[in-house]
């Protein structure tokens, strides 16, 4: 055992750094791919195969990298397959994620370039909260510039200025509707038509609720008499307030009381308006309290056959009265607000593939992420190449003959020029 010796210098306190991404005094480990910057390991971690550079290269990565390679992943099953709107410039991001055990995704988010390039890049995020997943999809679609600018519905609807966060939804575009549920055709309704039930069948809808918490919940109906005054409306993973037990679990009763249209001329029965049903002054207003974001099932069900429901909007601002901003009208709703759509998985491996076959044909690089992370999009090679030429005419789908296919390759490692060739039916003679 050493003896205390009080001559001895003491030993100086190894000095902490500064991670530069969070600000901890952790910071270890220099990472190539932020220009050596010093990280820590907790950073790393979260930015592993995320940002450009990092990757086998890497002296904390490449192990892992090596690891991976002697065990298979897992066949994890398919969660969601979305490609995105854009069609007039030969860019399409394609989205393959799959749910791992723990209820988090593995997701691939592949920019193809099939005028072109092929696969022109590639991204995986191994661990992402399904509730990210359409925050992750706005904001590339927004950093590749394919989201389109929403257009209206035609017809008799207005635009109003509605709370952020505000979702509308249409009667009649419901997912599924219960026997007893039926399109009806009348005048007043957006674009008109809207929905009639009998008690106790549902029109169910998907929506996405982008926060959890309090929303409040107003419908647009015609109730033609008292006696036919009142609809049901739930959502799942929500508590309402208040709630009807003739209802069932979920939902809100919502009626019509005389002096609740905006036009104070005419009842409440025999107009359309907007109401949110509650008449008491320590409710004022129905909602529910939805504990988490993300999608969720809202339905309808029929009360009184003969009430006639038109849309329903829920929104997060209790002072906004949609009957007197809107004056009882209909809503019109944006279509194609979000840059992406659901697609089968089997439409989405051809459409990789056959981008990975332009890529190999002409020579283009193809990412690392994606040869590293391509057992996330099963076996290509089962999946049937793409007959006829290498590129296809952007209008009508048709092969190019081989001349306008090597023009195209000539200037494939060219980023400043971007083209395309229509074959001879759409475009005339090709020169």
């Amino acid at each position: 055992m050493r003896r205390y010796d009080p001559f001895r210098p003491k030993r100086r306190r190894k000095k902490s750094h500064r991670c530069r991404t969070c600000s901890s005094d952790n910071g270890k480990r220099l990472c190539p791919a932020l220009n050596s910057v010093l990280i820590c390991p907790d950073c790393c971690q979260a930015k592993r195969s995320k940002i450009p550079g990092c990757d086998q290269r890497c002296r904390y990565y490449a192990p892992l990298i090596r690891t991976s390679k002697i065990h298979p992943p897992p066949d994890y099953p398919i969660y969601q397959c979305l490609i995105s709107r854009s069609r007039d410039t030969g860019m399409l991001m394609v989205i393959v994620a799959r749910e791992r055990p723990d209820g988090n995704l593995k997701a691939m988010f592949l920019l193809l370039d099939l005028w072109k390039k092929g696969i022109r890049d590639c991204f995986v995020d191994a661990n992402l909260p399904k509730a990210h997943l359409e925050r992750q999809c706005d904001k590339l679609g927004k950093s590749y510039h394919l989201a389109e600018q929403p257009s209206m519905d035609e017809g008799e609807g207005i635009s109003i200025d509605l709370p952020k966060n505000t979702i509308v939804v249409e009667a009649e575009s419901a997912e599924h509707l219960d026997d007893g549920v039926k399109i009806v055709e009348m005048e007043g309704a957006l674009r008109g038509k809207a929905i009639d039930s009998k008690r106790g069948a549902r029109a169910i809808h998907q929506i996405n609720i982008p926060k959890a918490g309090r929303w409040y919940v107003w419908i647009r109906a015609f109730f033609p008499e008292s006696k036919k005054d009142s609809y049901w409306i739930g959502m799942d993973d929500a508590e309402p307030h208040p709630w009807d037990e003739l209802g069932g679990p979920g939902a809100i009763k919502i009626y019509a009381e005389k002096g609740d249209s905006a036009n104070q001329k005419k009842a409440a029965w025999g107009v359309w308006y907007w109401d949110s049903g509650v008449k008491s002054e320590s409710i004022p207003r129905a909602y529910f309290d939805v504990k988490t974001a993300g999608k969720h099932r809202l339905w309808s069900k029929g009360r009184e056959p003969g009430s006639i429901l038109d849309q329903v909007l829920l929104t997060r601002d209790e002072n906004f009265d949609v009957e007197a901003a809107s004056e009882g009208k209909a809503i019109s709703i944006p279509t194609d607000v979000t840059p992406f759509e659901q697609i089968e998985f089997a439409e989405c491996q051809k459409l990789i593939r056959y981008a990975l076959d332009i890529s190999t044909e002409a020579r283009v690089e193809i990412p690392w992420e994606f040869q590293y992370w391509q057992a996330i999009l099963g076996d290509l090679s089962k999946v049937p190449k793409m007959t006829g030429s290498l590129y296809k005419c952007p209008k009508c789908g048709e092969d190019l003959p081989q001349s306008a296919v090597d023009l195209i390759k000539q200037h494939v490692q060219s980023d400043d020029i971007q083209f395309y060739i229509l074959c001879r039916k759409c475009g005339g003679e090709f020169d």
